[in-house]
């Protein structure tokens, strides 16, 4: 597997939507025909995972972290089979690393929710191996539901401040602390975070946020903390509108800060006082982390093994999306 910046607002942020969605698309077919044309025999079809609300029939209804500002619908399936002559399926991101812990025919207690907690937030929820979608696949997006009201909110990648994505995310983590660090200096000074940035804020990444996260560094968990806040009180009210009591939390910053971040998200779960959640303690059975692998990868293989699923495929090989939006 083979990873590549993608070509999208956060390399880009001046380009208008529509000169990065062609972009992007260009960027996919690129590296796709790279794959064409090494692979030992030509693949019959294909299939790509994506971040973002995607329809049954492959087309991308809007794309925050990599476009930005919404753009028109985006029928990207017919847009790749086109250009590379064989059969291809899109589908959303995070619905494909639903697909690697989905039981077909599941029992009624097959009931989970993926979390993504990546440079973007968003979520799916699954039910007896299926995903409670609607045809143009819109739902799922816990992260662009506003809850900072203040005029000087975060700015989430859609344009619009205050979502759950623009503060729990993994930028929105990197965010706070870096204006945590610049409002308290020599608290900064004196953490971890410090050292790994050579005491310039402005150095630090989100993978040295995540990574203080996980060495239990408390001026990077102080920092995070009011945007874990968030995304706890957001699951907990999933947990108590639908009863679910599995979540599987995913992606690159929630993976590389590890137990301890799940910890704080499951105590502040349990604060959010919903007379639902378990007592305090239990509320860290009820989230588990993502295997360390490629769910999206295994996610979509499973899924297109399954012509029941989804009969209008066939089983599709995937061949992995080019970037990490």
């Amino acid at each position: 597997m083979r990873r590549v910046p993608v070509d999208g607002v956060a390399r880009f942020p001046d380009l208008p939507t529509g000169e990065l969605q062609a972009r992007v698309v260009g960027q996919l077919v690129s590296v796709l025909r790279e794959r064409f044309l090494a692979a030992p025999r030509p693949p019959a079809a294909l299939a790509v995972a994506f971040a973002g609300p995607v329809g049954r029939t492959g087309t991308v209804v809007d794309a925050p972290t990599i476009w930005g500002r919404r753009g028109p619908d985006l029928p990207l399936a017919r847009i790749i089979g086109q250009e590379l002559g064989v059969p291809a399926r899109v589908l959303n991101d995070v619905t494909a690393a639903g697909w690697r812990y989905a039981v077909p025919g599941g029992e009624d207690d097959d009931f989970f929710c993926m979390v993504t907690v990546s440079s973007g937030v968003g979520n799916k929820v699954f039910h007896r191996g299926e995903v409670l979608l609607p045809q143009d696949g819109r739902g799922g997006e816990i992260g662009h539901l506003r809850v900072d009201f203040t005029p000087d909110a975060p700015r989430c990648d859609c344009g619009e401040r205050g979502h759950l994505g623009a503060i729990a995310s993994g930028r929105g983590a990197l965010h706070a602390t870096r204006e945590l660090a610049r409002r308290f200096p020599g608290v900064f000074a004196r953490s971890s975070l410090s050292a790994a940035c050579g005491g310039d804020p402005g150095r630090l990444s989100a993978q040295q946020v995540a990574s203080g996260i996980h060495g239990h560094d408390s001026f990077a968990v102080h920092a995070v903390t009011p945007g874990v806040r968030h995304l706890a009180r957001t699951l907990a009210t999933v947990h108590t509108a639908l009863g679910v009591r599995r979540f599987v939390v995913m992606g690159g910053f929630a993976r590389a800060a590890g137990e301890p971040y799940l910890r704080l998200l499951a105590e502040e779960m349990t604060k959010a006082g919903s007379f639902l959640l378990p007592p305090s303690g239990e509320a860290q059975d009820m989230l588990h982390p993502a295997a360390p692998d490629d769910d999206g990868l295994i996610g979509c293989v499973r899924l297109l093994d399954r012509p029941a699923a989804c009969p209008d495929d066939a089983a599709l090989p995937l061949l992995p999306s080019p970037g990490t939006p």
